[in-house]
């Protein structure tokens, strides 16, 4: 059974060569889970001398793979990564390895905090063409649990789907929205400082509000921007 980036249960880490007892691969978010499958057969490989048969490639056919880390090393497998593609003379199978980030700004007592985070934590995309020597030269990088696949073959990652990560990383900033509607607030800069109302719309994408303040008696609709807005509580 084939495995999808968005909407696949999360199952159980299978074992990694060589990785300390206490160090375990990320559980899968819910963009990228995985069904439950039988660990490949390492062990025999070993013995053999030989790693075990890699999964049926699709020739020359170029593709986005996701592999699992460790949560907090994605960016040292990436390293490890391209550190194998360069010794191994693989750039021309491995094209790009990805750890998909996004910024966002955060609205607090008043001022904007950047915050750039992961967005598929314990992830790494990889765009390459799949072979036998592309996929067990990258599977066995430091830092690499394995690819997310089905027993014995990595599902690629479809050209919708990754579209949308890729669309997702050439967006401008994400402002995280922490205003609810009816909510009181207090005006801090601008020229309604000091004034106190409340919220009545959110407009996330231009990171303003619209904010009923009395004056005069009458409650009048104010724009203020989200910096300039401070909860009362």
């Amino acid at each position: 059974m084939e495995e999808n980036i968005e909407n696949v249960p999360a199952g159980e880490n299978q074992p990694v060569e060589e990785r300390p007892a206490e160090e375990k691969p990320a559980e899968p978010p819910a963009e990228i889970g995985e069904e439950k499958v039988e660990p490949l057969d390492e062990a025999r490989g070993r013995e053999e001398g030989k790693p075990e048969p890699a999964p049926e490639p699709v020739a020359g056919e170029r593709k986005w793979y996701v592999l699992q880390t460790m949560t907090g090393q994605e960016e040292r497998a990436k390293q490890a990564i391209e550190q194998t593609i360069e010794a191994e003379n693989l750039s021309g199978r491995v094209f790009q390895v990805l750890v998909p980030l996004e910024e966002t700004v955060e609205i607090k007592g008043g001022k904007r905090v950047e915050k750039v985070r992961k967005m598929f934590p314990g992830y790494v995309f990889v765009e390459m063409i799949l072979d036998e020597e592309t996929w067990y030269l990258i599977r066995q990088t430091a830092g690499v649990a394995r690819f997310i696949g089905t027993k014995v073959r990595p599902t690629p990652v479809s050209d919708k789907e990754m579209q949308r990560v890729l669309k997702q990383l050439g967006k401008e900033e994400k402002l995280e929205v922490f205003f609810e509607k009816g909510e009181s607030v207090r005006v801090i800069s601008g020229p309604f400082r000091g004034y106190t109302g409340t919220v009545d719309e959110i407009n996330a994408e231009k990171g303003k509000l619209k904010v009923l303040i009395n004056i005069f008696g009458r409650d009048t609709p104010v724009e203020v921007n989200f910096e300039h807005a401070q909860k009362i509580v």
